[in-house]
């Protein structure tokens, strides 16, 4: 067993607030806002510009990454609170999709869909990407619906109201807009936060990022 693998079985066998307890370092604090700001400079260009993508949780995933799955809820968390001042304010409740993928982002870290050695091992972050791409469809599409009535104003509802046109239930609309941007938006989150995780050398991670990327 690796060092690398030894770390994280002894981090299996450890409690819940043992484990936030060792993930929450100072360089852990430190980077939570780094990765709000990522985050925040992503979703507000895709809002401003009507891109119908999301591209607000690089920071999140990012954060997954390097300092564990805890750290990374609060970074996310904070995030659509900060986005649903700037942004808009029904973005406050996506908050909940945010949380779901750091938990599962950090999840997948501690088994080793990160700790990649050899080129067709990046079809593991495209596993990462199909994995968040289900949760966050199955989290958002009922806010999208209960809360929103299908519409968020955001530039997704753009593509959402074309499938509305067509005759289909708004339901379905919902489901066949999420199933249609979310691959392409997580697939480049996950992507772009693995690289940019990967650059900072392994004596600057925080414990848990040292561990979970190679």
């Amino acid at each position: 067993m690796t060092t690398k693998d030894k770390g994280f079985a002894d981090r299996k066998q450890s409690s819940f607030v043992q484990r936030a307890q060792s993930d929450f370092t100072t360089v852990a604090w430190v980077l939570i806002p780094v990765a709000v700001g990522i985050n925040v400079i992503g979703g507000t260009l895709t809002n401003v510009l009507r891109i119908p993508l999301y591209l607000d949780m690089i920071g999140t995933i990012l954060l997954a990454l390097l300092a564990g799955p805890y750290v990374a809820v609060v970074g996310g968390l904070l995030t659509n609170v900060v986005l649903s001042f700037t942004a808009s304010p029904t973005l406050l409740p996506f908050g909940l999709v945010q949380a779901a993928v750091a938990l599962a982002v950090g999840f997948l870290a501690v088994r080793g869909w990160f700790r990649i050695q050899e080129e067709k091992g990046y079809l593991k972050l495209v596993g990462v990407a199909l994995v968040i791409t289900l949760i966050a469809v199955v989290v958002s599409a009922p806010i999208v619906v209960l809360v929103f009535g299908g519409v968020t104003g955001g530039p997704t509802s753009v593509v959402t109201g074309v499938f509305l046109a067509t005759g289909q239930e708004l339901i379905t609309s919902v489901l066949a807009t999420q199933f249609l941007i979310e691959p392409v938006d997580k697939t480049a989150s996950v992507f772009i936060a693995y690289f940019i995780a990967k650059s900072v050398p392994e004596r600057y991670r925080p414990s848990f990022g040292q561990k979970s990327i190679s």
